[in-house]
């Protein structure tokens, strides 16, 4: 899970004692004496009978499952099926499931934190709320947020001033390297990484950008519904054009003028299949030989405004499209960049503005693109923006309320588990040869964990926020975000900074660079994980999770990347060819799986997301079954302890999602949908076949020979 994925702290090490594969239940008792060298008697401890699990008497839902469906035929449909039925997907969201219940539940106590503050007086979580809040204020304000913007692109005469546009506008764009941007941010992005070949280092990278839908192939693609898609792209920025005072014919003019341009910077952009592989977005470059490659684009200047005069090189992350973006400022009209700065003013600042704009922000946003039939209420959006905004800040009192130390260290032992599974599992492998399991054992040894939240919180003191204009708050912190990226650039890897997890975001990840894996706060709670289910459940759950974060270390992309984090063949040729033999069986089983007529998963897009999946759960598989030595196994409500597992695995991606989100994600997102997590992954797996008895003609049981087997 990325970003899900997107779906910690200390260093495991390597000579460490094996730790027993097992979860101790949160039990709640009375202090017992120390036992001593004294005759003292030794109180009697009592045992307080455990609270009930959130969920059901054991973890998960029995009402979610569907009885009507055989769990060999479509065990998705099984373990989900019911759950599905009961919570339809509501009119507010494109997508609704676990993730989003959890979302939610967390975002009900972050607006708790965000509303004392407020009444508490002037503060900078108060002010973001009560700026956030006051609609009429916003609305009396109209267009005057974003007036001065629009006049300075309206006194544009010639390309060295769309050029300085460009660069002042990505002051206030979102730094953060990889993760998908709107508005606000025109024809690039500007970030800091862990410099691929020396993971130590951060360095500076700029990737492509500049795109108001969501993938390239909205602007490329005939078929199906991206033509009317791209017309009512076109309709939309005309309304938003008209909105902020153009005439009706050049709210028209500019809208087509925006969509040719994006159409020129899409047809160059790389597409997203391809940046999976490290090696394409990764073109180290002296600032002074992008200067003659791309003269129009003046680097020197834009890295003197951003505080960097002195950088001497960079990553292009995809050269061929700054080549072509350096081509497009020189050729196309200066007219047409007028527009498309125009359009990324009132685009990135539509949420923030006033009902006409946020009403049509999410006509063609949500309704459009994502399928979500009502917008959100006011208080969720700005809880939303908050987290995103100053998150590090709300999220410190989020962990206090929401998130105990001893589930911390639950956390951390569950993850010690799981590492000697994998540990116990490598030598084992017969596709594999010795040096690289040795390989392979020394970048396990090497992980490093992030649970819950930063050990040091970020710094808030020098981002000033005022309880008058909601906009104006929203690019202090974008323009705090962007000075705190540029200071990272040059210097020596913080460990401690974890990028864009807040300690209430629902998700997972692994640092493919720095070798970590993280788990915030927010998603270490049910359906996830409940330190009072049963065993089951929890390694199902969340001990899922932390395979399939483990497992990207080991998939087709984070394979490529040693102990140390950096870019490194660690491979031996035999074993290389062994393991692309069986990450393409991934690929190609994915490519198999139809989102609508015409459309089918990105099995290529997928291959990581869906090795980590497979990965994960035959990791967690293990290590409750090491569990369960010397243990009584009892089954509960007729569930076998495998049974149960396979059930807390699936729950986990209980989702509705309306057809709309479904191309997106098809199209944009790495990870494949839920009944595809989940019924990709068991078909694989002969333990799921002996865990409900499934014959061999089950559509849930593949031949080996068709079989895909990595780890």
């Amino acid at each position: 899970m990325k970003r899900m994925g997107g779906i910690l702290h200390k260093d495991p090490s390597p000579g460490s004692q094996y730790h027993p594969l097992r979860m101790r239940r949160l039990t709640i008792l009375a202090l017992a004496a120390l036992v001593s060298c004294t005759t003292k008697p030794v109180p009697q401890v009592i045992d307080v009978p455990r609270p009930k699990p959130l969920l059901g008497n054991h973890g998960f839902a029995l009402s979610s499952i569907d009885r009507d469906v055989r769990p060999c035929d479509d065990f998705y449909a099984y373990a989900t099926g019911n759950w599905r039925k009961k919570n339809p997907l509501p009119a507010t969201f494109p997508r609704y499931g676990s993730f989003e219940v959890v979302a939610e539940r967390n975002r009900v106590i972050l607006r708790s934190v965000l509303e004392e503050a407020a009444r508490s007086g002037n503060s900078t979580t108060g002010n973001f709320w009560t700026a956030c809040m006051d609609e009429e204020g916003i609305e009396s304000r109209g267009l005057a947020p974003i007036r001065e913007d629009l006049a300075r692109i309206d006194a544009i005469r010639d390309r060295r001033a769309v050029v300085a546009e460009i660069q002042r506008m990505q002051l206030r764009a979102i730094p953060t390297f990889g993760v998908e941007l709107r508005g606000g941010n025109p024809l690039f992005s500007f970030g800091a990484q862990n410099d691929f070949k020396n993971s130590e280092q951060v360095i500076g990278v700029i990737s492509q950008g500049g795109l108001g839908m969501p993938d390239r192939d909205y602007y490329l693609r005939d078929d199906g519904t991206f033509l009317e898609t791209r017309k009512a792209y076109v309709l939309h920025m005309t309304r938003m054009f008209e909105l902020a005072g153009l005439s009706a014919a050049q709210a028209k003019s500019d809208a087509e003028k925006v969509l040719a341009l994006e159409r020129e910077l899409a047809v160059a952009s790389m597409p997203r299949v391809e940046q999976r592989i490290p090696e394409n977005v990764y073109h180290p470059t002296t600032v002074s030989a992008l200067t003659a490659s791309q003269p129009n684009l003046d680097w020197p200047a834009f890295l003197t405004l951003s505080g960097l005069p002195a950088l001497e090189s960079l990553n292009v992350a995809q050269p061929a499209f700054f080549a072509n973006a350096n081509r497009l400022i020189a050729e196309s009209p200066v007219d047409w960049w007028k527009a498309y700065l125009r359009w990324n003013v009132i685009d990135g600042a539509a949420p923030a503005l006033s009902r006409a704009f946020v009403q049509q922000d999410y006509a063609f946003r949500g309704a459009t693109l994502s399928g979500q039939k009502e917008l959100q209420p006011r208080w969720q959006r700005c809880v939303r923006f908050a987290d995103a905004s100053i998150g590090d800040l709300i999220g410190q009192e989020y962990v206090k309320r929401n998130f105990t130390p001893e589930a911390r260290q639950r956390m951390s032992e569950l993850i010690d588990n799981l590492i000697a599974a994998l540990r116990e599992n490598i030598p084992t492998l017969r596709w594999m040869g010795n040096e690289t399991k040795s390989e392979a054992l020394a970048k396990l040894n090497a992980f490093k964990r992030r649970i819950g939240y930063p050990d040091v919180f970020r710094d808030y003191t020098s981002l000033v926020l005022a309880p008058g204009s909601y906009l104006d708050n929203l690019n202090a912190s974008r323009e705090f975000a962007f000075r705190s990226t540029v200071n990272r650039i040059g210097k020596p890897d913080d460990p401690n900074h974890w990028g864009v997890f807040t300690p209430a975001t629902v998700n997972a990840s692994y640092n493919s660079a720095r070798n970590f894996i993280s788990f915030p706060a927010g998603i270490l709670q049910p359906p996830f994980f409940d330190p009072n289910a049963d065993d089951a459940y929890n390694y199902g759950g969340i001990g899922s999770v932390i395979g399939h974060e483990m497992t990207h270390g080991f998939d087709d992309r984070g394979a490529k990347f040693d102990a140390a984090g950096n870019l490194r063949n660690w491979w031996s040729e035999a074993d290389l060819k062994n393991f692309e033999s069986r990450a393409s069986c991934i690929s190609r089983q994915y490519s198999g799986f139809v989102v609508e007529q015409g459309l089918n998963i990105q099995g290529k897009l997928v291959t990581g997301e869906a090795i980590a999946d497979l990965g994960g759960v035959t990791l967690a598989y293990r290590a409750y079954q090491k569990s369960l030595e010397g243990k009584k196994r009892e089954p509960l409500d007729g569930l076998t302890p495998e049974q149960r597992f396979f059930l807390g695995f699936a729950q986990v991606w209980s989702e509705n999602m309306a057809i709309e989100e479904q191309r997106r994600r098809a199209l944009t997102d790495s990870h494949a949908q839920g009944p595809f997590r989940v019924n990709g992954t068991v078909v694989n797996m002969p333990e799921f076949k002996d865990a409900w008895n499934c014959p061999v003609e089950s559509l849930m049981v593949r031949a080996e020979t068709e079989r895909c087997d990595i780890w």
